[in-house]
């Protein structure tokens, strides 16, 4: 069985991404209390990040050559009229819903920006998947690199988990219930779990579990890391879906919380899940009824799935392991490729063209206004409803046990940055990521 270092518990709780200073502090913080995390699972919400890689990406100069500028013309609203000259694909990236703003970028800067993204990939022999970046109007890069199983290549409607970007539609999700007054996030878990007598959930908020502050650890450490306990989910989960949650949920509550209330940053997979039972508690519908209805119809989103469907997803690759492998190779993460285990932790499947459009969504003023993004980065912790904010660019990584992924998005610029990848535990997302898209935000921000 593989169970993460303390290590890895402590890099899970730094938001990587963030600005240099930022990421000190939270350096600094996790040194002091790194006795007392517990062992992470395989589901992270991560970021890795070398604070100085800013300065030498702004200058970078890029060697590949290009014989032809990548970027592509994408018009938000559907129309009757010949399209001749649109992409060639099924849907359109970008939702009609959205108006769209128009790229400040020349065509000239977009290919230095693309040959930097080409040249920056290119260092990293052992990248599989898609990297996709907008601005506005405009798709300035996509490929997409490696392969789903060894022989067929990975191509840019290949369909992946995005593990604990799932968050995003978790939280999005508590704050239309939040707006349309059927909750508050102050709001205690003695509330929504009555069947429990533990005694701190009359003092354990919504709030807290939004922020990650709520004091709970990982219920997959707990459910992994025993023996005895993995067995009686998996007999749970033999029985029905609802048998699986109801077990989760009590191994959560009965598993207490680490710390007080309100006073630390924990990354916790286990808030998450109870705040998808919340979710279903107030909507009346299930996790997976709540997402289609209100953001994948929503947004467009044709290829966007849960865990456990069935559906046409790539194979993920071990670079540890030098192979392709299953979530359900062995035992220990047999549960991991179910919706039920995953959840409203990191259930959902997608492509990247489909993340695109939920962050030109997030990003619009047509789902969320810009008081539901205040309320977002209102956080003492810098994480809140599924995003770390920083300023104003917004982020979050997902990994599963055979998935990473990363993605960006800047309302002020408008620039959006996708990468899906089959690589298990990819430790060099972050760094991939924050060179590549980084250049495109600097580029906007002269443009304008």
């Amino acid at each position: 069985m593989t169970i993460a270092t303390n290590f890895d518990k402590i890099s899970t709780a730094i938001n990587a991404n963030l600005c240099f200073g930022e990421m000190i502090m939270k350096k600094l913080l996790c040194i002091i209390i790194s006795s007392v995390l517990i062992s992470s699972a395989a589901l992270t919400g991560c970021d890795f990040i070398i604070p100085d890689i800013k300065n030498e990406t702004s200058s970078a100069t890029s060697d590949v050559n290009s014989d032809s500028d990548d970027s592509i013309e994408v018009e938000f609203h559907f129309s009757t009229q010949d399209q001749d000259d649109t992409p060639s694909r099924d849907n359109n990236p970008l939702p009609k819903i959205i108006e769209p703003t128009t790229c400040p970028l020349s065509d000239s800067t977009i290919q230095d920006i693309t040959n930097n993204a080409d040249s920056i990939i290119s260092q990293y022999p052992d990248f599989s998947g898609t990297v996709l970046m907008s601005s506005g109007n405009r798709i300035i890069y996509e490929k997409s690199f490696g392969t789903t199983d060894g022989k067929t290549p990975n191509e840019d409607n290949t369909i992946y988990q995005i593990g604990s970007i799932t968050k995003q539609f978790t939280g999005a999700a508590i704050l239309q219930l939040e707006n349309q007054g059927l909750l508050n996030v102050e709001d205690t878990l003695d509330k929504y779990f009555p069947d429990y007598d533990a005694e701190y959930l009359k003092t354990v908020t919504i709030s807290q579990l939004l922020q990650m502050t709520a004091g709970f650890g990982d219920y997959m450490a707990t459910i992994e890391g025993n023996e005895e306990i993995l067995k009686n989910y998996i007999k749970a989960a033999g029985k029905s879906e609802d048998d699986a949650k109801k077990f989760i949920v009590s191994t959560i509550i009965n598993d207490g919380i680490y710390s007080d209330p309100g006073t630390i940053y924990t990354y916790s997979n286990s808030s998450y899940y109870l705040l998808g039972i919340i979710i279903e508690q107030l909507s009346g519908m299930s996790y997976k009824e709540y997402l289609q209805k209100n953001f994948f119809d929503y947004a467009e989103m044709n290829n966007t799935y849960f865990a456990g469907e069935g559906k046409d997803v790539c194979k993920g690759y071990s670079l540890a392991q030098e192979k392709y492998i299953s979530d359900k190779e062995d035992k220990y993460r047999e549960a991991e490729g179910e919706y039920i285990y995953l959840f409203s932790a990191g259930s959902v499947v997608s492509n990247a063209e489909d993340v695109l459009r939920w962050l030109r969504v997030v990003t619009s003023n047509e789902l969320f206004t810009a008081n539901d993004r205040k309320k977002v980065e209102h956080a003492t912790w810098l994480y809140n409803y599924g995003w770390n904010t920083g300023d104003y660019i917004w982020h979050h990584s997902g990994r599963t046990y055979a998935y990473s992924s990363q993605v960006y998005a800047d309302y002020k610029t408008d620039t959006q940055l996708v990468i899906l990848t089959n690589l298990s535990f990819y430790e060099d997302l972050g760094e991939i990521s924050y060179k590549v898209y980084y250049p495109l935000v600097d580029a906007v921000k002269k443009a304008k």
